[in-house]
């Protein structure tokens, strides 16, 4: 099996640096799942909000570190992506009984035709990338979505 690139992945129009924090963690998907469907990523918006609230309540996407990594998979989604949101400084992230603050979010839309294993591989692949200490504590200096590849290879 070929690794998982995230750059290809990446989704450049749904890569948003500096927003000002968010009330709640559903404000935060209702925008970044508005850019997965603007950027064609998914083709309703509604039924990807429904698999991310089913995935939130099977178990948490806090991470810690400062990190959420929600995720949702459904049919609507016709391609992978990966949205990343830095807000300016951080909010309360709860998720299914844990809670703390986050600044990175790292959501991720997977086909629902795609395998379970390879939807694994790449939601392993993330959290590998922040699991290293190096990786997370350059988030802040990335400027542009080049930036972020080049982090993102540079750390895989």
């Amino acid at each position: 099996m070929a690794d998982i690139q995230l750059g290809n992945v990446l989704t450049k129009e749904a890569m948003i640096l500096d927003h000002t924090p968010f009330n709640s963690k559903e404000e935060m998907f209702q925008l970044l799942s508005e850019k997965f469907f603007e950027a064609g990523v998914i083709t309703n918006q509604q039924a990807y909000l429904t698999a991310l609230r089913e995935r939130e309540a099977m178990g948490p996407t806090y991470m810690g570190n400062l990190i959420g990594l929600p995720h949702g998979r459904c049919d609507e989604v016709v391609k992978s992506g990966i949205a990343f949101c830095r807000c300016s400084s951080p909010f309360l992230y709860q998720s299914c009984g844990e809670e703390g603050d986050v600044k990175y979010v790292f959501m991720l839309a997977i086909p629902g035709n795609q395998s379970a294993d390879q939807y694994m591989r790449v939601l392993a692949t993330l959290a590998g990338l922040l699991a290293k200490e190096e990786f997370v504590d350059q988030l802040d200096s990335v400027h542009s979505y080049d930036e972020m590849l080049a982090l993102m290879k540079a750390c895989s």
